[in-house]
């Protein structure tokens, strides 16, 4: 094997070992998306719902929960991260605002105004983690999925309008 293409073999081995395990996640739970049987419990969904209808809310395009981005979260705590660390964000998640049940209960706008409360505190030393990771996992779910990708994002995979252009017109230079 020549240096070359020991380098080129490398570097695809350095980046297919930098992929992100959001990568895999994002598609397991969206190709296996009916398959999925949910393993949190009714309340942690709910809240994990209402949590992202808040900061993704329904506009000209469905809201957070409406395109799965919960069973993402779902399928994501269970299937790539570790126990430990599993619990810890659903201790973090109970403990975002006195108790889950509480926090159901309280009207919409005391809802809103506690998450945007949890918002404000980003990135300053008084920041919930689990609400920063909660929300990096709604957020990600959302725009990687269909709807949102198409939708909300706009995606179109090939830009522009087809033209065909003659040889003759462009000559004999390559950019």
């Amino acid at each position: 094997m020549n240096r070359r293409k020991f380098l080129v073999n490398l570097s695809a081995l350095l980046g297919c070992s930098v992929a992100s395990i959001d990568v895999l996640a994002i598609n397991s739970a969206l190709t296996f998306k009916d398959g999925i049987k949910a393993k949190l419990s009714k309340q942690q969904q709910q809240i994990i719902s209402t949590i992202a209808d808040i900061i993704i809310p329904e506009t000209q395009t469905p809201a957070a929960s409406q395109v799965g981005t919960t069973l993402y979260i779902d399928y994501y705590l269970h299937e790539f991260l570790s126990a430990d660390k599993r619990d810890e964000f659903l201790d973090g998640l109970e403990g975002l605002y006195q108790s889950t049940s509480i926090f159901l209960s309280l009207p919409e706008q005391q809802q809103v105004g506690i998450v945007q409360q949890l918002d404000n505190q980003l990135h300053t030393p008084a920041e919930n983690t689990t609400y920063k990771k909660l929300k990096e996992l709604v957020v990600v779910g959302y725009y990687t999925s269909e709807i949102g990708a198409t939708k909300a994002l706009k995606y179109d995979p090939v830009p522009g309008p087809y033209k065909e252009m003659k040889l003759k017109e462009v000559g004999g230079v390559w950019l």
